[in-house]
């Protein structure tokens, strides 16, 4: 009978609580509100009035942040206390903390610490103008960088499938990118919730800043393997950890290619460690034998 290996994935941001089924889930809001009282201690109090049937915290980029990685420490730890173990770890871009927490690389504390220290020294870099990320869904990567060759500092940071991309850089490029991407025959293209140019050349100088706080952590070799999306290598010194958190913020990566490599090395399980789906939603173009699921999906039956 062959092996069935898992993979816990975790998002970077709670895009809706739509999904969210988890008062029907035994311990797991006690737990929840466990580590919601730990963040409120130690980075923001405002976290301990947190409720999902509310919406909270959804245009707060800081908190909706914090809360993604609550909810994915949470939910892994609930998954494990059910005898449900993952063989790898991988966070979508800023979802790279609750993946090392769960590795065992940082603390609880220590993750919600290095989150406020990157936003911070992302937003005294960005102060001084407009910025985002969009998605286009359409068009091949070819097709795009053709148009941004007259957009020169917009760049794709990620790509989702065959056909679905990222890109950051200043708004006003990104709103005519989209624009000629509509023209070019893309069937989406929108800008996204968010006022930073993640994964740009644009956070590079924050991303030297934010590594002044990370090299002064104590950040432990991991017990569980975790997944680069920079590279889509294993993660294993903690010298490769600090590298990596740095890296984070403004090299480009690539959720496809990772989510082929964990395939690859026998993952048929994607589990998303998330109150929603996105995750989940963005594999439905992913060939291949392999089940994506949400925590609702296995922790309500």
């Amino acid at each position: 009978m062959p092996v069935i290996k898992t993979a816990f994935i975790f998002p970077a941001f709670v895009r809706d609580y739509q999904d969210d089924k988890s008062p029907r889930i035994e311990n797991f809001n006690n737990h929840l509100n466990h580590l919601l009282d730990i963040a409120s201690r130690v980075v923001d109090p405002e976290l301990t009035y947190f409720d999902p049937l509310q919406q909270d915290f959804l245009d707060h980029e800081l908190r909706t942040q914090y809360v993604a990685y609550i909810y994915g420490c949470a939910i892994s730890e609930i998954l494990q206390q059910r005898s449900i173990y993952p063989d790898f770890l991988c966070g979508y871009s800023m979802g790279i903390y609750s993946a090392l927490n769960q590795g065992g690389a940082i603390s609880f504390a220590d993750g919600l610490l290095l989150i406020r220290s990157a936003f911070q020294e992302i937003s005294y870099t960005t102060m001084t103008g407009r910025f985002g990320m969009a998605g286009i869904i359409g068009l091949t990567e070819s097709d795009i960088l053709e148009i941004l060759t007259f957009f020169p500092e917009v760049e794709i940071t990620n790509q989702n499938s065959p056909y679905s991309f990222v890109l950051s850089g200043r708004q006003s490029d990104l709103e005519n990118v989209l624009i000629k991407a509509i023209e070019e025959g893309a069937f989406h293209a929108r800008m996204l919730n968010v006022t930073v140019p993640y994964h740009s050349h644009f956070l590079k100088s924050a991303a030297l800043q934010f590594a002044k706080f990370v090299y002064t952590l104590d950040i432990r070799s991991l017990k569980i393997p975790v997944v680069s999306v920079l590279s889509q290598d294993l993660i294993k010194s903690p010298e490769d950890i600090k590298a990596e958190l740095v890296e984070n913020l403004y090299k480009h990566f690539n959720w496809y290619k990772t989510q082929l490599k964990l395939m690859e090395d026998g993952v048929t399980r994607f589990i998303e460690c998330s109150p929603g789906k996105s995750l989940k939603k963005n594999a439905r173009t992913i060939e291949g034998d392999c089940q994506f699921e949400s925590m609702h999906e296995i922790l309500s039956r």
